[in-house]
């Protein structure tokens, strides 16, 4: 939920006043002449809605009444004020927060009319997203990028050509966008990681010359390239590759993104199963916003899909940790990284989730074959100073012996 207008939420003791306030401001602003005005009224109206929904009063009626209050004017408001894409985000919230049974309502501490206008507004928001979600679907499979490229269509192509059955075509067709990215990627990833094997190999020398000119970085510096020169390293090599493969994984999440509406129609072996919306939480981080256990469908976020893209993640840091003079580092690099990833991730629906997923396992089998397999093992030290070779015993002059006579 955005808060536009200012940087903290009013405190709010009255919900009831704040939103007849806000309905006010709403309603002046489509009488407004002026776009200034109608906007700084908009803005005011937001205000006032998202200090509702975001305070002590979130969990209550008014937090549902401002949730829904509240997409309805990103919807149908005049100019820039309105926004698809954030009204969707907010019935979406409103329902995270209260589609739920009676029972449960009831042992959060709802009152018997309360239940009845939370369980309406649910009902209502689910029609509204629908709605909105059918809208944003049809612009996105009408928007090209760059005027040229319409993403939309290539994943729509991929996932009717099974049929689009929603417990296979969608995440099938998933998996296949990102093999095929992956496939034609790997000629940059294979120089990527050889580069970066070729400096790994050279790193503890590296280490020696940091150590014994410790203070003077100019020298260093110089002492490192010449280095790299020696060895025909090229120490830009690896982020070459890597720069390339950017837009390439850009196109493959804009694709993705432009598809988004439409996955709400597939599933993924336990998304969408009988165990879909047993737990939830709230990320605070990343995409943020209310995390299932286990997801109803791939437009929702998915707890266990972070996890196993943790677990991927892992794996593929440990792997790439073959520079002995770097052990800890790595070692902290390897926990840290993932953790991050886990917290920047955990908001997004569960089609973002299965296509990084995929594309790290491939990218790690890929790591392990070409730093691991058919290479020989990366020194731990520089390569022992050559010792001038020992004459063979056979070659040892020995004392001349003279004999005695007798």
């Amino acid at each position: 939920m955005v808060l536009a207008g200012c940087a903290t939420a009013p405190k709010v003791d009255d919900p009831d006043q704040y939103l007849k306030d806000a309905r006010g401001l709403a309603a002046k602003a489509g009488t407004e002449k002026s776009s200034t005005s109608r906007d700084k009224d908009y803005q005011q109206a937001i205000v006032k809605y998202t200090a509702v929904a975001g305070s002590g009063f979130k969990d209550k009626p008014q937090g549902a009444q401002a949730l829904f209050e509240l997409g309805a004017l990103y919807e149908t408001a005049q100019g820039k004020t309105k926004n698809l894409n954030q009204a969707y985000t907010e019935f979406n919230t409103l329902l995270n927060r209260f589609n739920r049974s009676r029972s449960e309502l009831s042992g959060r501490g709802f009152l018997t009319n309360e239940i009845d206008q939370v369980q309406l507004l649910a009902n209502k928001a689910k029609t509204k997203k629908e709605q909105v979600a059918a809208e944003l679907n049809v612009q996105n499979s009408k928007y090209k990028l760059l005027g040229i490229l319409n993403l939309y269509r290539i994943m729509d192509f991929l996932v009717n050509l099974t049929g689009a059955i929603p417990a296979f075509s969608y995440w099938f067709a998933i998996i296949i966008v990102t093999g095929i990215v992956k496939l034609l990627s790997t000629p940059l990833t294979k120089m990527q990681f050889k580069a970066m094997k070729e400096m790994q190999k050279i790193s503890p020398l590296v280490k020696e010359i940091q150590t014994k000119y410790k203070g003077d970085q100019q020298v260093i510096g110089q002492k490192t390239m010449d280095l790299y020169k020696e060895h025909h390293i090229n120490p830009f090599a690896s982020c070459l590759p890597m720069l390339i493969q950017m837009p390439i994984l850009m196109l493959l999440y804009y694709m993705i993104r432009m598809y988004q509406y439409q996955f709400a129609k597939g599933t993924f072996l336990w998304i969408g199963s009988a165990l879909q919306h047993k737990y939830d939480f709230t990320v605070p981080f990343g995409a943020g916003g209310t995390v299932w256990v286990t997801a109803g469908n791939l437009s929702e976020p998915d707890l266990i899909l972070v996890v196993l893209y943790v677990v991927s993640m892992y794996i593929s840091t440990k792997l790439s940790s073959v520079d002995p003079t770097q052990a800890e580092q790595q070692k902290m690099m390897a926990i840290v990284m993932p953790v991050m990833f886990a917290f920047l991730f955990a908001g997004f629906p569960s089609a973002f989730l299965l296509y990084w997923l995929v594309f790290n396992v491939i990218q790690t089998v890929q790591q392990y074959f070409i730093l691991h397999r058919h290479n020989e093992p990366l020194p731990a030290t520089g390569p022992a100073t050559a010792q001038p070779d020992k004459p063979k015993d056979d070659d040892t002059p020995r004392p001349t012996r003279r004999r005695r006579r007798r």
